[in-house]
């Protein structure tokens, strides 16, 4: 790959940073350079701006400097990319000034749905984005003296604003138009611990309801529901998912799906010079096959080295997307990984599933905590398809490392029953209610109840 000397990142975020910082590693004679968008500077953790705007954390601890990128001598342009010529191979930005590339990265990641509701575009209506988002979350909060918020989505992001406003004092309302929280993640059985674990934080869950509009003079006085009610708000934050910010790409003619930018398992575009990866391309589901969004910063981070490696050869697959994910409300944590029951469901994916409850600890031990594993598996193959976990404590919700392990290895329900943790009674269940291996053996006896495997 001697021919390849230039490269330019779009994007430095999760992807486009570990891109451009794996190349230099790899390569230290690249030109790597990044142009992101003026605000952009610094490499924020993402996953902190629910922290920054309740005053939990501060924007300076949540951002890597640019030192991190200056150190491997990657140039920074901090100035909007608005085009790229594929023919003469040059991005070009707002100020009128164009970088030639080799090879290009697009990883310009994705921003906030924002619903047509009337009263969107009042003032204390926020999305939750960039840390310049969570800062004017914090001071209208501190500067109006907000007592009351409502909360659209119950998803990850939703789910933490909402129990860390609570947590301050604030009377939250969230919003939900699914039959439950965190759709798509957790199953019904599943999430239903959750909802009453909400309720009793004193958190007021409407679930299977939409906004009419969202009212006020100036400011937000009030969210009117569908159904009629009025809910007093001097706060609305938006939390219904993101899009992939997929223009620069249309620009250039590049493919596009319906959840992204196309490319292949080497995170290639429709033009074998550009490749992308983040929030802004399309992911392959590893179960089911089909484009899925994986907007996490996990899938960022990998896709990101990914993509460096076969810049310069290396052919590595991108995996099919298995999304783990995690979050917490509280003390309530939950995880899910690969696809739920209902989802399974409506992929017409024959599913057996087993549950099993735990506890954090040996029997015998004090601050013993419960919780609860979900395995889902095919019928037909006996594999693993997905998990899903809802812990009183925090350790045990980082089993959903091992359960998406166990989905990308192909591994069965036998696999898994006869599966080993570490034990030891502070930190581990007794191995005799180990969930993984319980609810595998449950699961198991399903599957193979016809078979003499004793």
């Amino acid at each position: 790959m001697g021919d390849i000397k230039r490269i330019v990142v779009v994007g430095c975020s999760g992807a486009g940073a570990l891109a451009a910082r794996t190349l230099k590693k790899l390569d230290p004679s690249l030109e790597v350079t990044i142009i992101r968008e003026q605000e952009e500077k610094g490499l924020l953790t993402r996953c902190a701006t629910p922290y920054i705007a309740t005053g939990e954390v501060t924007v300076d601890a949540s951002y890597k400097d640019d030192k991190i990128f200056l150190d491997q001598q990657i140039q920074l342009i901090n100035v909007k990319a608005v085009g790229i010529d594929k023919v003469a191979k040059k991005v070009t930005t707002a100020d009128g000034m164009s970088y030639g590339y080799d090879k290009l990265v697009l990883a310009t990641g994705a921003k906030p749905i924002v619903f047509p509701i009337e009263g969107i575009d009042l003032a204390g209506v926020f999305t939750l984005r960039t840390s310049g988002d969570a800062v004017n979350i914090l001071n209208w909060i501190n500067s109006r003296r907000v007592k009351d918020v409502v909360l659209i989505g119950a998803g990850a992001i939703g789910l933490e604003i909402a129990y860390l406003t609570a947590d301050h004092g604030l009377n939250v309302t969230i919003v939900e138009k699914m039959d439950h929280i965190l759709p798509g993640i957790l199953d019904e059985d599943m999430s239903d611990e959750v909802e009453k674990y909400i309720a009793e934080k004193g958190v007021s869950l409407k679930c299977g309801q939409t906004i009419k509009a969202i009212t006020g003079e100036k400011e937000v006085q009030s969210v009117e529901l569908a159904s009629g009610e009025s809910i007093k708000a001097e706060m609305v934050i938006v939390s219904g998912g993101v899009k992939p910010n997929t223009d620069l790409a249309k620009l250039a003619g590049l493919e596009i799906g319906r959840l992204g930018i196309k490319v292949d398992e080497y995170l290639r575009t429709s033009d074998p010079d550009i490749y992308a990866a983040g929030d802004v391309i399309e992911y392959k589901d590893f179960v089911t096959g089909v484009p899925s969004a994986g907007r996490l910063r996990p899938n960022a981070v990998i896709a990101g080295r990914v993509a460096a490696k076969n810049i310069l050869g290396y052919k590595i697959k991108y995996p099919g997307l298995i999304n783990s994910f995690a979050t917490k409300f509280f003390d309530k944590c939950i995880a899910g990984a690969g696809i739920s029951e209902s989802r399974a469901a409506e992929y017409d994916i024959k599913a057996v599933t087993a549950k099993q409850a735990s506890i954090s600890k040996h029997s015998m031990m004090k601050g013993r905590k419960p919780y609860t594993v979900k395995l889902i598996f095919s019928d037909d193959s006996k594999k693993i398809i997905g998990g899903q976990i809802v812990s009183d404590d925090i350790a045990p919700v980082k089993h959903i490392d091992v359960i998406a392990a166990a989905i990308r290895t192909g591994m069965t329900a036998l696999d898994l029953s006869t599966f080993r943790c570490a034990g030891q009674p502070e930190i581990s269940p007794d191995p005799g209610i180990e969930p993984i291996a319980v609810a595998a053996g449950t699961a198991w006896r399903k599957l193979y109840e016809s078979d003499k495997i004793g």
